[in-house]
């Protein structure tokens, strides 16, 4: 790996790790300027949400109130980036620890995979395209097909 896509790796995990924090904390703004304007969010059975303003709606529904920040974790490990160009891809698991219920249910809420592509855009890496594979729910277990649409919301508490 050269010096340049070195560089190019290390801002893409970046701003992954921005998309995390933002989306726990929640910063809605800074979240929303990490997408390109064109961006694809495919949430499985959250559906699929076209462009800036299709994804702030999904996340205006899903995240926490800004009284109420890290009402979960995102944590996001084992990244594989690849750099091509002006483009990315990668990809990374999910780990989505839920802080807001009982002291007796599992705090792990969901185990997934991300599929995550990137574009350059006036220097700066943006995230073009989500794919989210879910693997695993504490409501569901073992995830073996396309799982049903959770009633779940960060500040129900529960």
């Amino acid at each position: 790996m050269d010096t340049q896509q070195t560089a190019d790796w290390i801002e893409i995990f970046q701003l992954k790790a921005k998309y995390s924090w933002y989306y726990d904390t929640p910063e809605l703004e800074k979240l929303m300027d990490l997408f390109t304007d064109d961006a694809v969010l495919d949430m499985g059975p959250y559906g699929e949400h076209v462009g800036r303003e299709q994804i702030r709606e999904l996340f205006l529904e899903n995240i926490s109130s800004p009284d109420n920040n890290f009402p979960t974790l995102h944590a996001t490990t084992n990244p594989l980036i690849e750099v091509d160009g002006d483009e990315a891809t990668g990809q990374f698991y999910l780990l989505d620890t839920v802080l807001t219920d009982r002291p007796d249910k599992p705090t792990l809420g969901w185990g997934a995979l991300y599929y995550e592509r990137y574009r350059r855009e006036e220097g700066r890496w943006l995230i073009s395209h989500v794919r989210m594979r879910f693997l695993w729910s504490r409501d569901l277990g073992r995830v073996r097909a396309k799982p049903p649409k959770l009633a779940f919301h960060a500040d129900s508490g529960g």
